[in-house]
Order: C-alpha cells, then structure tokens, then sequence
C-alpha cells in the first residue's frame, strides 16, 4: 500500500504545479488549476507553432529560396514566439496584479480579503503580448492584399504606408485603452472601454475600405476576414465580462481569449501566410501617390527650337543660321511700273 501511495503522490506532483508554485495571494476571485490546465494547451500550441515557422524560415533561407517568402515566414514566426512568451507567463500564474471589481458578479462566499466586492486577479501580460503582435498581423493582411491577384496594377507606396500606419496605431490604441480599464477600480474603467471600441470601429472601417474596395478581396480571404473582424469585436464583449464587469471568472475569461487567439494569432496568421507563400507574387509598386497631378513636362519643349520672334529681319537670321537654305528673290524682275507703262 505504501508503493501504491506513493505513485499516487508522484502522478499528483508530475501534473499541472503552476497555481501551486505560484499561489494568488491578496485575491479572491484568481485563476484555479483548471484554467491553466487550459492556458498551458494553448502554449503549447503557439509553441509548435513558433517551432515549425522556424524551421521553413531556415529552410528557405538555406535553399535561397523567394524573399517574398522568406518576409512573409517572419511574421507568424515572431507572432507565435510572442504569443508563446505571453501563454507561459500567464498559465504559470504570472504577470498579474490584483484590482478591487466594480461588481458583485462573481464574488466568492468566503472573502480572503474581507472585502465586497471581491478583489479580482487582472493578467497584464494578454495585453503586452497583443501590442507586439497586431502590428505584424496588420503588415501580413495588407501583404496578402497587394500580393495576390493583382497582374498589372499598380500600388503607391505612400497609400500602403498611410493605410498600415493608421491601423497600427488605431490597433494599439484600443489595446491599452482595455490595459488601462482594466487596472481602474471605479466605473470609469468604462470610459477607456467605450473610446476603444469606438477607435475599433473606426479603424476596422477604414480598413475594411481598404481591403474590400481598394485591394479587392474574394471568396474565401473575404470570408476570414469577415470572422477575423467578428473576433475582433469579440475582444471587447470578452473584456466586459471579465476585467470590466466581473461577470465571469478568471477561468471562462482564459478560455475565452484563448479561444480568440486561437483564431487571430494562430489559423487567421497561418492562412495568409499560406496564401502568400503559395499565391503571392512581389507587386508593382511607384513611388508617387496614385492620384497624383500631372506635371508639365518640359522633357520635349528643350529640344524644340525657339520660335522666331516678330521681326522679319531676326527671323531671317535665325532660320539661315540653323542651316536650312532660303530662296532669294530674283533680282532682274520688273516692277509693277514698268509692266504698266509699257503696256
């Protein structure tokens, strides 16, 4: 019986230890073992993920293989390794603070703190990861968009700079208006919410502008970006329920952003990279806007020569001195005069 104890105790301790080696403490509403349960799959995941973008990384630089192929690698590559960071800090129970919840949603029924509402654990480290990655993800959508179906069309560079540079920024706005919503106790918290969303908004029509009407997607790319859109209003349903309105706990919350990276960071990333390694050809690009007006072109005036001025005599000059030949008038014709009166 003793033997069998003690397997039993090694199995325990070979499990999942994370809530156990880093125990929530000044918390009442915290993420238990089941939820990093959960959130250590979803590691591993981007973690295989972050491993196989690698090794066609290095497999294409070896074979020297396309640069448009070996950029594209890049992005999902460092977008799994930031979401693979982000999964490790936060299934060990890592990267948290703890902040008093605006509502009695989810309060517990014994109080480690003795405070109501509850004090509620708030994981910072989500939202450090999505900083870093939706950048690279709004450069690999507008790839895909202008290397694809495109055959003689011609992109400015200026238009592909302003459009990602607005999203980015737009992008990062709402990330840290939900960061710093997050981590305010009082009913404010709603005001960073409400002018992320609307940034959101903003920022998903232009882009959707720039998706559907000027680069024209089709077919199955419209379809996933469709729903990559509805998952990314689902952030903020996601956040009202957990850090701003406590409705849910820290576990529905870890699996309902899971279940949001799952389809941005890792299916949605690994389709356009797919598309673009296997469909995309480099665009043609210009320098100036598209739209630009047209300047003059004083190429051709420089090699007319100068018209001749009013005067006859300087006409005269400049036509004998360009080397074409002028025909005299002869000098033995009769005047007008004399052919009357001798008539």
């Amino acid at each position: 019986m003793s033997s069998d104890t003690e397997y039993l105790e090694l199995i325990k301790r070979s499990g999942n230890r994370a809530v156990h080696v880093n125990p929530p403490h000044g918390l009442d509403i915290h993420l238990t073992e089941s939820g990093s349960d959960w959130l250590w799959s979803v590691y591993s995941v981007f973690g295989v993920l972050a491993i196989m973008y690698a090794c066609f990384f290095f497999y294409q630089e070896m074979k020297n293989g396309s640069q448009l192929v070996r950029y594209t690698m890049a992005g999902p590559f460092l977008i799994s390794l930031f979401e693979f960071f982000q999964y490790f800090t936060y299934a060990s129970n890592l990267g948290w603070t703890a902040i008093q919840a605006e509502f009695r949603s989810e309060d517990v029924s014994h109080s480690a703190t003795n405070m109501y509402p509850n004090m509620r654990q708030i994981f910072y480290a989500k939202y450090v990861a999505w900083f870093l990655c939706w950048p690279i993800q709004l450069f690999m959508l507008e790839m895909a968009g202008v290397t694809i179906n495109h055959t003689a069309q011609v992109f400015s560079t200026w238009e592909m700079i302003h459009s990602l540079l607005v999203q980015i920024i737009g992008f990062e706005y709402w990330v840290i208006s939900l960061l710093v919503g997050s981590l305010i106790h009082s009913t404010y918290k709603w005001g960073y919410w409400v002018m992320g969303i609307f940034v959101a908004f903003v920022v998903l029509g232009i882009q959707a502008k720039r998706q559907i009407g000027d680069l024209q997607i089709r077919g199955v790319s419209l379809g996933m970006y469709i729903v990559a859109v509805i998952c990314i209003l689902l952030y903020f349903v996601c956040w009202g329920l957990a850090d701003g309105g406590n409705a849910i706990s820290p576990d529905g919350e870890a699996v309902f952003y899971g279940i949001l990276d799952y389809c941005i960071f890792a299916i949605w990333t690994g389709y356009l990279c797919f598309i673009i390694c296997k469909y995309g050809e480099w665009p043609e690009v210009e320098a100036n806007p598209r739209h630009e007006m047209a300047t003059p072109d004083t190429t051709s005036e420089k090699n007319i020569p100068d018209s001749p001025r009013a005067s006859g005599a300087t006409a005269i000059e400049d036509v004998t001195e360009s080397g074409e030949e002028f025909e005299e008038e002869p000098t033995d014709a009769v005047p007008e005069e004399d052919q009357v009166e001798r008539v």
